[in-house]
């Protein structure tokens, strides 16, 4: 019997997992967070990752 692994071998990197996008996105979240707590009028953007 083979011994069970948590990974999966064929699965690839999620272009999510990179630092700059999850920034931006953790960023994203927190600014319509806001908006919608009523702190602010509008939601701020934030700039687009390549």
């Amino acid at each position: 019997m083979s011994k069970s692994n948590k990974y999966n071998s064929f699965a690839t990197k999620r272009p999510v997992a990179k630092q700059a996008r999850r920034k931006a996105r953790a960023h994203q979240t927190a600014a319509i967070a806001r908006w919608a707590a009523g702190k602010t009028e509008t939601i701020e953007h934030t700039a687009a990752v390549k």
